[in-house]
């Protein structure tokens, strides 16, 4: 494991979000819900609901992990082989999807997280739902997470690590937004919005340049290539 790798996975985290065309809806009304939160109720800043926003996305991906590193009962770089040409496979097939059909994946149905009367309960649960929302949301990113993850790590331990900076940068742009002024925050997603089509594009393209190299030149499934 290195720390390029963990970097990756957060820059991954970031993305996933701001790409994802049927999540940018759910920024403003998590935008408005900070903003009611703050008016009323002053004994929790704004600052600390982005957090516990940060901390439910966080226990969601390490549920993830678990499952994924834990559960399946297989060690990480004994799974490579199979694994990973499957789902770069399936990368390239996201790719084209994007390249092809932009707003393909914006159809896939969202709910909207829950509320509860409890402030700091109503942000941690939005937190852990963002990041059970985004997964289908987001196949492109997501599916390059999960193609390289056996790629980065050798073992659980390292794996999990994986998950968590996936998680913390999902969280990144809503404590981001919570920092930053309401109007602002509109006005970045109503630009996300607006550009979600070339947005998509641009990373189908990438997606299927990444998915090709590994492919052809790292898992060697076109032999007369490697």
């Amino acid at each position: 494991m290195t720390l390029s790798g963990l970097v990756e996975h957060f820059l991954l985290g970031v993305a996933t979000p701001l790409t994802a065309a049927c999540v940018i809806p759910l920024y403003p009304t998590f935008l408005a819900y900070l903003a009611s939160a703050d008016a009323g109720d002053r004994r929790r800043p704004v600052a600390l609901l982005g957090l516990l926003v940060v901390a439910g996305v966080l226990v969601f991906m390490a549920a993830v992990g678990v499952v994924f590193t834990y559960l399946l009962q297989e060690s990480v770089n004994r799974v490579v082989a199979d694994v990973s040409p499957v789902a770069f496979a399936v990368l390239a097939v996201v790719g084209a999807v994007l390249l092809v059909d932009p707003s393909g994946f914006s159809r896939v149905p969202t709910l909207e997280p829950p509320q509860s009367r409890y402030p700091a309960l109503s942000a941690f649960s939005y937190g852990f739902f963002f990041g059970a929302i985004v997964i289908p949301c987001n196949p492109a990113t997501i599916s390059l997470f999960f193609a390289r993850t056996p790629v980065l790590y050798d073992t659980h331990a390292e794996s999990m690590l994986g998950f968590l900076a996936f998680g913390l940068g999902i969280g990144a742009p809503l404590l981001a937004f919570a920092l930053l002024s309401e109007p602002f925050g509109r006005q970045v997603t109503r630009t996300l919005a607006r550009y979600s089509s070339q947005i998509n594009r641009a990373t189908g393209a990438i997606l299927l340049v990444v998915a090709a190299y590994y492919l052809l030149f790292v898992f060697d499934v076109v032999p007369w290539m490697g």
